[in-house]
């Protein structure tokens, strides 16, 4: 058998260890800093058949759901913020039964608050919320 062919079998041999060892399928722990991104959809998903591939706009709160940061951003002290949690103004809101507009068309690497006053216009609030919604200016 020939060098070259000797070493291409064992090269090929060893093809499946490296993927399985990528997978950690052999136990292998994955590198630190490393984390698998985990989507755990909002409770206010399912009822709004949201799969978490848009981003989604709450008109009456003017707050956005961005699930490739995995939170909301909402207007606060005069420029749009990014929270993990629901701002403070949605916290007793039923977000099954709001209104949500769901921005097909964007990519998830874009931020649709960059263009906040084209979504107002399409999307106007119809509930005043009593003030307690901040309104961007």
């Amino acid at each position: 058998m020939s060098y070259k062919k000797l070493i291409i079998i064992v090269l090929v041999a060893l093809m499946p260890l490296g993927s399985y060892a990528q997978k950690g399928a052999l136990g292998h722990k994955p590198h630190k800093g490393v984390k698998a991104k985990t989507t755990k959809m909002p409770n206010w998903a399912a009822a709004h058949h949201y799969d978490a591939t848009t981003h989604a706009y709450f008109p009456d709160y003017y707050t956005y759901y961005d699930p490739n940061r995995g939170g909301y951003v909402y207007w606060k002290n005069g420029s749009y913020t990014f929270t993990p949690a629901l701002p403070p103004f949605m916290e007793n809101a039923d977000l099954a039964k709001s209104r949500v507009q769901i921005i097909k068309g964007l990519s998830l690497d874009l931020h649709p608050e960059r263009n906040y006053p084209h979504y107002m216009k399409l999307y106007p609030a119809v509930d005043a919320n009593d003030g307690k919604v901040p309104v961007p200016r």
